[in-house]
């Protein structure tokens, strides 16, 4: 059985890797701002939370349509 390409994990290339740690660092930035700025709240906390899942998409979407990336699966 095969996995379709959503599914399959990609191998992002040199230059995906740089956007990627260029984006988890400006995501770290924004949680520690947020930590320092709003306290530890519900309302905090559910925006540490919605930075970690906007981060997740914003990587995805560097490896998923990085052309040189290798699929694997």
């Amino acid at each position: 059985m095969s996995i379709d390409k959503p599914y399959a994990y990609h191998r992002p290339s040199v230059e995906g890797l740089q956007k990627i740690t260029e984006l988890r660092e400006l995501f770290s930035e924004v949680e520690r701002r947020i930590q320092a700025i709003c306290g530890g709240n519900r309302y905090a906390s559910l925006a540490v939370t919605s930075n970690e899942i906007t981060a997740m998409w914003a990587i995805k979407s560097v490896v998923f349509h990085d052309p040189m990336s290798e699929v694997e699966g």
